[in-house]
């Protein structure tokens, strides 16, 4: 049976695996593994529909009988995966994506974060969606697996990352792309969805750390973050553990109400939790923002220096930096001919940032050809004896040095 069904001579394999299945069904796993190529290819060789449909529930049922003999040595929801998936293939375009959301769901509950074949949360996203959008009113239902898959693909390319298999982490990456963009096109998730679908939840389930951490992440991921629900949550959860969602819930209120101070300390308490370096370094960018429109230059380049040091390829720091230098090129010098030379040090990390991220490229050299228009002529320099490519230091708050440009 096995050497006929490795050649691919699936008639010939069909009687002796049928004798074995029938009579011993246990005693290989190769039963298992050969059967469904078998019935599949009988199920393509043949134009009769009754055929068609006695192998294709064959197929199905030997996925069960696996589950039976072999679910304790191979993963239920592996199994169950791959019977949604020889179904998929073999009723092509009249796949009922209801039957394919039955299998693939209990295969995601069985493994969560740990799923295997990774693409299985993508499948089920797509059942998932189709149900929704063929009846509005499995839009709670849809919603509800959305946020749940959403947080085993995450857990799932985690788990990639600490066993350092980039490739998967880097594949995964794609599945909640594209279940993420599945979502954001449903119509099902706009600010307004969600704000319904959760208010009269939160207070009732304000002890559930995992609820509300839902919360945070599913009117997060809509822009809904400076809404009463949201801070809501963020307090709530603050309460019962302080986490980099629930600070930054609660910093986007304090900024709400203006009480600037607060909301500096829950931006730095964000940043200090959150377990995302990116994340992290956005948290000290908007912790600069507030420091800049305070005037506080010197305390915004601490915070967008921090906001380097967790995403050393954040180019919109160094780009704030040169804008925090070039908005006091005239309070550094007391001579007005030198405010030319502080544009040198703004250059300087415009520079730095279209290096290190290719994505802010086009903004810094906008600014670097803005900012070069105003370095010191060579007349001014001759007049106050600073030569081109020399050493010059930049006092105050800046406090750098650099090559003298000019011109």
């Amino acid at each position: 049976m096995q050497t006929s069904a490795k050649a691919e001579s699936y008639d010939s394999a069909l009687k002796p695996w049928m004798a074995v299945y029938e009579n011993c069904p246990a005693s290989s796993k190769n039963i298992y593994i050969y059967g469904p190529r078998i019935f599949k290819a009988l199920y393509e060789a043949t134009p009769d529909a009754a055929k068609k449909k006695e192998y294709l529930d064959k197929t199905m049922e030997i996925y069960d009988t696996r589950i039976k003999y072999y679910g304790e040595d191979d993963a239920k929801g592996t199994i169950l995966a791959y019977k949604a998936y020889d179904y998929m293939e073999l009723m092509g375009e009249k796949t009922d994506q209801a039957v394919v959301y039955d299998w693939l769901g209990e295969a995601i509950g069985e493994m969560k974060g740990n799923m295997n074949p990774l693409d299985a949360y993508s499948y089920y996203m797509v059942a998932s969606l189709s149900q929704y959008l063929s009846d509005n009113s499995k839009k709670d239902q849809y919603l509800k697996d959305y946020f749940a898959v959403v947080g085993y693909v995450d857990q799932a390319i985690a788990n990639a990352k600490s066993a350092n298999d980039q490739a998967n982490a880097d594949y995964l990456g794609m599945v909640k792309d594209g279940i993420v963009k599945g979502f954001v096109n449903s119509g099902a998730g706009d600010c307004k969805t969600l704000t319904e679908y959760y208010a009269d939840k939160v207070e009732p389930n304000k002890a559930n750390k995992e609820f509300l951490n839902e919360v945070i992440n599913a009117l997060g991921s809509v822009g809904c973050s400076e809404t009463d629900l949201y801070f809501a949550a963020s307090e709530y959860l603050y309460r019962l553990e302080p986490s980099a969602g629930a600070a930054i819930g609660l910093a986007n209120k304090s900024l709400r109400d203006k009480d600037y101070d607060t909301a500096l300390k829950y931006y730095d308490e964000a940043a200090n939790l959150e377990t995302d370096k990116n994340k992290a370094s956005d948290y000290m960018m908007q912790l600069a923002g507030i420091f800049s429109n305070q005037r506080n230059f010197a305390k915004a380049r601490q915070a967008a220096i921090e906001a380097t040091a967790y995403n050393p390829n954040n180019g919109e720091a160094y780009i704030l930096i040169a804008q925090l230098y070039a908005s006091s090129a005239n309070n550094i010098f007391s001579e007005p001919e030198k405010a030319g030379l502080v544009y040198l040090v703004a250059v300087d990390k415009l520079q730095k940032a279209r290096a290190v991220d290719p994505s802010v490229a086009s903004k810094a050299n906008s600014l670097i050809n803005r900012y070069s228009a105003a370095f010191m002529d060579t007349e001014t320099a001759f007049m106050m004896g600073i030569k081109s490519g020399e050493t010059v230091f930049i006092p105050g708050w800046i406090g750098e040095s650099t090559t003298v440009r000019l011109r």
